[in-house]
């Protein structure tokens, strides 16, 4: 087969109504794939048209980097059977998770429960005696500068109040509490999202606020199981809202001196920075939007997907979706080769971003520990040793074993873009597997919703999406991608310096 194919466009085009204009204009995140900031988030749209356009039902699809699980819910709503992985356990659990939902009124019905039996003792740890509930704090320095309260009627969105003894005195009353339930941290020195080894909880979260999730925890685990696993979810979601790394943002920006002109509520960034302006955020209250913001997007019905427990279920046809918490390759490994119509994934980008070590909180609220010496990453965290090399070595042997496991007339589709060169070299190796051809490829342009993605310079707000064949595709597959604005036939140009397409 040629490295690249060439394409005649004679005959006309047959189009599902919307399915190209899904690949050019995504949408922001919304409903199910909105609610959790988990890392790497792609727009579900052009995933809907790739899985659409190159299988059709009752074909196997497969994604080895499952991520939140966008790509396994839309190819088992297209009537796909899929199988996938992740070694990260928190998205593990947002995939499955995203396929099989809870139903929006047993999900309220067990907000309700926990607001009869736990608020009062989390909203107790706010409430100053003759001032009421505390709503933020804002903090320079170890010093408190602002008050912030919720006005118990009106339309205004808060009361700003002098700090008072009593403010202190209610803070140093939980600031010595120690965690009981919560994991110790594993972090490591890491320039690139500012984190040391020494971090832990007491260092990144106020005492009261640890005290407050903790709260939370227990009741979340006595949960009935249906409910469980979203509210644990839940937590984790709004978790980084509760702790010490929320920026003030002023008339300037993100600011770590003093303030100028109004301040507003930032958000937890990428990475473990502690700005010296933060905001203390009331728990309840973080926790309650974020669940609020679920309810509203989970189904009053859910649709139930059958999930194997073998990967032979799936090959069998008795079960439509198997998911795994390894690494890639191991998945991989476990498939017959020339089985999968479609292999359509989002590997890591080199060093963008260290999925486990900025899941570590996450994965320490749901009590998981991580395989990290199996992790596919180039780390800034010399102790790690997650070299480029490695990287390499890893995604290419990845993506080889990919190659063997499509059918002939299937196809691998990868979400990926990196500035440096040494990135794309796995990439290039597939193009040497047997049988493997470059089609072509797309812009995916989308914005992360990321303060630190969106505004650091030199950071990219584009993906390609990158599409291999094996043997002779169906050209009428091919076709629709490459009428699709902006398609070339050759595999990106990206260097440290240009990043654009």
């Amino acid at each position: 087969m040629p490295s690249s194919f060439q394409l005649s466009f004679e005959e006309p085009l047959s189009f599902a109504s919307g399915e190209m204009t899904d690949l050019t204009a995504p949408s922001a995140y919304s409903g199910l794939y909105g609610f959790h900031k988990y890392w790497g988030k792609k727009p579900v749209e052009p995933l809907r048209a790739l899985i659409s356009v190159l299988s059709d039902a009752g074909d196997l699809v497969a994604d080895p980097f499952l991520g939140a699980g966008a790509i396994a819910r839309e190819a088992a709503v297209l009537k796909r059977r899929f199988l996938g992985s992740d070694i990260n356990p928190v998205a593990l659990r947002l995939a499955s998770f995203n396929i099989n939902p809870c139903s929006a009124q047993a999900y309220k019905s067990a907000l309700q429960h926990l607001s009869d039996t736990v608020q009062s003792s989390i909203l107790e740890s706010y409430d100053v005696e003759g001032l009421g509930l505390t709503s933020h704090l804002l903090w320079e320095e170890g010093v408190i500068s602002s008050v912030w309260q919720r006005p118990v009627s009106g339309v205004r969105r808060r009361l700003e109040r002098s700090v008072t003894d009593a403010d202190y005195e209610l803070s140093a009353l939980y600031e010595g509490y120690e965690p009981k339930i919560l994991r110790d941290l594993v972090i490591f020195k890491n320039s690139r999202i500012n984190a040391n080894a020494d971090l832990d909880w007491k260092t990144l979260f106020s005492g009261r606020a640890l005290r407050n999730i903790e709260i939370l925890i227990k009741a979340i685990r006595l949960l009935p199981s249906d409910v469980r696993g979203a509210f644990e979810l839940t937590l984790t979601a709004s978790i980084g809202q509760m702790s010490r790394m929320v920026f003030a943002i002023t008339s300037r920006g993100k600011t770590t001196g003093a303030t100028a002109g109004k301040v507003e509520v930032g958000s937890w960034v990428l990475g473990f920075w502690r700005p010296k302006q933060h905001f203390e955020i009331n728990v309840w209250n973080c926790f309650e939007a974020r669940a609020s913001k679920l309810a509203r997007a989970l189904p009053e019905i859910p649709v139930s997907i059958t999930v194997g427990k073998t990967i032979g279920s799936v090959l069998g046809g008795q079960a439509a979706v198997y998911l795994s918490n390894r690494g890639a390759l191991s998945l991989l490994k476990e498939v017959p080769e020339s089985s999968i119509q479609l292999v359509i994934t989002d590997p890591p980008h080199g060093d963008r971003i260290p999925y486990l070590e900025l899941s570590e909180i996450w994965n320490a609220v749901l009590d998981e520990i991580p395989c990290l010496s199996d992790e596919i990453v180039v780390s800034n965290a010399a102790a790690r040793q997650m070299t480029m090399n490695e990287y390499n070595a890893r995604l290419t042997e990845a993506l080889k074993t990919t190659a063997l496991k499509v059918k002939d007339g299937g196809f691998v589709v990868l979400l990926f873009n990196s500035r440096h060169q040494k990135e794309w070299q796995a990439l290039k190796a597939l193009e040497g597997a047997e049988g493997i051809g470059l089609v072509g490829a797309l812009p995916l342009n989308y914005s992360a919703r990321s303060v630190v993605q969106d505004n650091r310079k030199g950071a990219m707000k584009t993906d390609f999406i990158i599409v291999y064949a094996k043997g002779r595709p169906c050209s009428e597959r091919v076709r629709k991608l490459a009428m699709v604005p902006g398609w070339v036939s050759q595999l990106p140009s990206c260097t440290e310096k240009n990043s654009k397409w």
